[in-house]
């Protein structure tokens, strides 16, 4: 598998410009993985801010496709720096082409215990965990190919997405790489883990395969990325992520997601916007919901 130093890697140019030729995405496309870029994004903002400071949330809007065959640069800007919260915003470009918008707030680490008496969060479902005796998941043997530094797990494959089903899924992710890494890493890995799989449950109830796409399936990408987060994570224990689409129409469906950890902790709630074009001309089976 990839580095994933190397994977989320990024080259100073100067005190708020950072590059990366590194990326990486699928066989079928040019384009460039939407997870790692945001996460590339994230990663830039980390590295104008202090060092005690952890993410709080981020919101991503892609305005153009990433080649994956180019060099990408992230250029960060300072918008606010508070006693307890700093605000980014990172623009990445490829030719001086704005190709996605990114705007990052951050939280000291001690802002954590604020409060903390107070809490509540919503139960992780009751599944068993990948291995466990009585789990339905198995590692993906399709995944993401070339390498790409994620397990997967799923109860469904690939091949089982032609029968339509509700438009819900649950799969389990963890990093394969065991070091030691800092909070602020961490948390980008998670935000490269958002991304994963999460286009297919968009058109799930019409039966639509991702790999490879059917030729009616003219577009599926990516067009809004929002990420909440909630508590730290350790990815190189396995994350549940809890998907749902909450709508599709006018060629645009949105899909919520709960991340929780091995411990049963909700460590980030996700929130995404997918433009999807179906051949008007195809027939498709009455979706199931």
């Amino acid at each position: 598998m990839l580095d994933i130093n190397e994977f989320l890697g990024l080259e100073r140019v100067d005190e708020w410009t950072f590059s990366s030729s590194q990326l990486w995405g699928a066989p079928a496309t040019v384009n460039a993985f939407g997870g790692q870029l945001v996460a590339l994004s994230l990663g830039a903002a980390f590295k104008t801010v202090p060092d005690n400071y952890i993410a709080r949330s981020l919101h991503t809007q892609f305005m153009d496709c990433v080649d994956k065959t180019r060099t990408a640069t992230f250029k960060v800007q300072d918008n606010a720096l508070g006693s307890r919260i700093v605000s980014r915003t990172v623009q990445c470009f490829q030719d001086e082409r704005l190709a996605m918008q990114t705007v990052c707030s951050f939280i000291a680490q001690k802002a954590q215990d604020f409060q903390a008496q107070f809490k509540h969060q919503t139960p992780m479902p009751e599944i068993e965990q990948p291995g466990a005796g009585n789990s339905a998941f198995m590692l993906d043997p399709q995944g993401y190919p070339n390498e790409f530094p994620v397990k997967i797990w799923v109860t469904e494959l690939d091949s089982d997405l032609v029968t339509p089903a509700p438009a819900k899924q649950r799969i389990w992710l963890e990093s394969p790489d065991k070091r030691t890494h800092s909070e602020q890493f961490q948390q980008c890995i998670l935000a490269l883990f958002t991304d994963v799989h999460f286009t297919r449950v968009i058109v799930r109830p019409f039966g639509i395969r991702m790999a490879p796409p059917p030729r009616h399936l003219r577009k599926i990408v990516s067009i809004d990325h929002h990420i909440w987060f909630h508590q730290s994570v350790d990815p190189r224990r396995p994350i549940l992520v809890d998907t749902e689409c909450k709508q599709l129409g006018a060629g645009r469906g949105v899909v919520q997601s709960e991340m929780y950890a091995h411990d049963r902790r909700l460590v980030a709630t996700v929130v995404q916007e997918g433009r999807v074009e179906i051949d008007p001309h195809v027939r498709l089976p009455s979706p199931k919901l």
